[in-house]
This record gives structure tokens, C-alpha cells and sequence, in this order.
């Protein structure tokens, strides 16, 4: 995954520090499912991010843009706080591979990073009232809550990690199906079996979930169900599962006054994209970037909207993620 920049690597690290901000951002908007279809353009999206920091990070080094100590220690212990403390904090650098030097690196440049794009979208004309509602108006299907489901589920776990463990549960598990089937209430057996702790509180009540909240495995038998009826039995990384839909609800259209902030964000976002694309076009003017695995990086041409032929943002699927932090 080896980037060069005029001859000099880009680090792996930064890529896949590229990455996670990718998938951090985008699994907001989109699906599990979607967001492993849209992978190698999230990896080829990563490394253009990474080329682009570096580039901004040149440039703030010949614009002379710097941070004082006080700034980065003042981030350094806001994570520290973040982390719940010392110990946790140093846990999690670890776990990450990092080192406080190295982190304190990082919070320099990306303090650095997000003052020179702070210069470079100044200017940028904040959408009007009238923007924002008609772009709403223009894209009403994107402004609906989502559909949801209410489910009832009996958890068990199996007593060991063999065949034949797991074979015995499943056993039981239909057994309690055929009864409830023959007449037995749910949420009295799953008060009575289930190893969740709702199936002792509320009779097996998980509440109302959308999609995209529960593990896939779940969720792919869950959703489907009529209202009353009863899943076969389903296995996930928690255990085996009965599960009953006890209510669902349809979508319904966002007011206007409920999204307005949402709407206007987004088209900021959009416009400041916009301005540090064209900005980062410009300064890879001057640079060769290779890349081991595809060659040279390709980059997209002025004003090029892959996710809208509209040229406009998509509101669940966004065409970058925010600038380096």
C-alpha cells in the first residue's frame, strides 16, 4: 500500500488512519452491507485523503502555520479525559500502536491541517434560507424516518463451543417454539429461559430497533416477520435465538423545521468539499504521486460528483468525509 509523493512515502499508518475515519463516517450513513460493497472505493478514497493531508500538511509548512504547545497539550488531556483517565488513556494507545509522543505529533499537524483549510474555505457563501429548502424540497425521499420494528427474543447460549453443543440448544429452542406455537405466551417463556436480561425484565422486549442497529444475522430474520409470528431458531455471535415482531411502523416525512439545520450542514459540508478539492487539485498540480498497487492515483476532474449526477450531496451517502481533525 506503498504511497510516494515526489519520491517520498506516505506512511501505511496514515492510510489506514484515512481508513478508520472513512468507515467511522460513512457506517453513519449507510449500511453494513453497502459499506463492504463500497470498500475498495473507501480504500482508493483513503489513500487520495492521505496524499491530500499530506500535500495540505506541505503547504502549511511553507504558509508558516503553526501550533503552540499550550493547544496541544490542552487536546492531548481533553483525550485523556475523553479516555476516562491515565491508565484507560494508555490502554488505548496500546491498543493502537501509538505512543504519546507520536499522538502529540499528529494532534500538531492535525491542528495545523485544519487551520490552513479554515483559510481556504473561508470564503465560502453560507447557504440562504431559500438554498436549504429547496434542496429539501428537491429531495423529499431523503427526509423520511426510518421504518422500525418492536421484537421479542429468547437468547440461549449454548454450554459449550462443539457441534454437539450447539445441537442440543437448537433441539431445545424448537421444542419451546412448538409450544408457543401450540398456544404458550412468548414473554412468559422467555421470562423463563432466556439468558438475556430482558427476558427476565420485560418478557423478552428488545423495544422498537431500525434497521442497521442489531447484528446482521438478527436482523435478516427479524425484519421479514409478520407481526406475531415466530422466527425458526437463529444463530449469531450471542447465542441462539427465537424472536417474535410484536409491532412495526412506517416511515413517515421530516418536517422541514425538523431537519433545517441538518439540510444546511450538509450543504456547507458539500460546498466546503467543494473548495478543498479544487484547492488540493491545484497543489497536486505540481506533484507526481505513484502508487504501488494502481500507479499513479487518478484524480477526479473539476467539480466531479461520482455519488449525484446533480452534482449535489447526497444526504446518506456523502461524497468525502470532513477534514482531518
Amino acid at each position: 500500500m506503498t504511497l510516494r509523493v515526489n519520491g517520498e512515502p506516505i506512511p501505511e499508518e496514515a492510510i489506514l488512519a484515512e481508513l478508520r475515519r472513512l468507515l467511522e463516517f460513512y457506517s453513519q450513513h449507510v449500511s453494513r452491507e453497502d459499506l463492504g460493497h463500497r470498500m475498495p472505493e473507501l480504500v482508493h478514497q483513503a489513500k487520495e485523503q492521505a496524499v491530500g493531508a499530506k500535500l495540505l500538511l506541505d503547504e502549511a509548512t511553507r504558509q508558516t502555520i503553526e501550533v503552540t504547545e499550550a493547544e496541544v497539550a490542552e487536546s492531548f488531556e481533553r483525550m485523556v479525559a475523553q479516555a476516562g483517565g491515565q491508565e484507560e488513556f494508555d490502554h488505548l494507545l496500546e491498543r493502537n500502536h501509538l505512543t504519546r509522543q507520536g499522538l502529540r505529533f499528529s494532534i500538531r499537524n492535525g491542528k495545523r491541517i485544519d487551520r490552513l483549510v479554515t483559510r481556504v474555505t473561508a470564503r465560502i457563501p453560507t447557504p440562504t434560507d431559500a438554498d436549504v429548502r429547496a434542496y429539501y424540497d428537491r429531495h423529499p425521499e431523503r427526509y423520511v424516518s426510518p421504518d422500525r420494528a418492536a421484537f421479542r427474543h429468547i437468547l440461549v447460549r449454548p454450554a459449550g463451543d462443539t457441534d454437539a453443543d450447539k445441537a442440543t440448544t437448537r433441539e431445545q429452542m424448537l421444542q419451546w417454539r412448538n409450544e408457543i406455537l401450540q398456544g404458550r405466551d412468548f414473554a412468559e417463556m422467555a421470562a423463563e429461559h432466556s439468558e438475556c436480561h430482558s427476558g427476565r425484565e420485560t418478557g423478552g422486549s428488545l423495544g422498537w430497533m431500525e434497521r442497521g442497529r442489531a447484528i446482521p444475522a438478527f436482523e435478516e430474520a427479524a425484519f421479514p416477520l409478520e407481526i406475531g409470528e415466530i422466527s425458526d431458531v437463529v444463530e449469531t455471535p450471542l447465542g441462539f435465538h427465537l424472536i417474535q415482531k410484536a409491532g412495526e411502523e412506517k416511515g413517515e416525512p421530516l418536517a422541514f423545521e425538523a431537519v433545517r439545520d441538518r439540510v444546511r450542514d450538509l450543504l456547507v459540508h458539500h460546498l466546503r468539499g467543494q473548495a478543498l478539492s479544487a484547492y488540493v487539485r491545484k497543489l497536486r498540480e505540481e506533484v507526481v504521486v505513484e502508487d504501488d498497487e494502481d500507479g499513479a492515483l487518478a484524480t477526479p476532474p473539476p467539480d466531479s460528483d461520482e455519488d449525484d449526477v446533480e452534482g449535489e450531496p447526497e444526504d446518506d451517502a456523502p461524497a468525502a468525509a470532513p477534514p482531518t481533525n
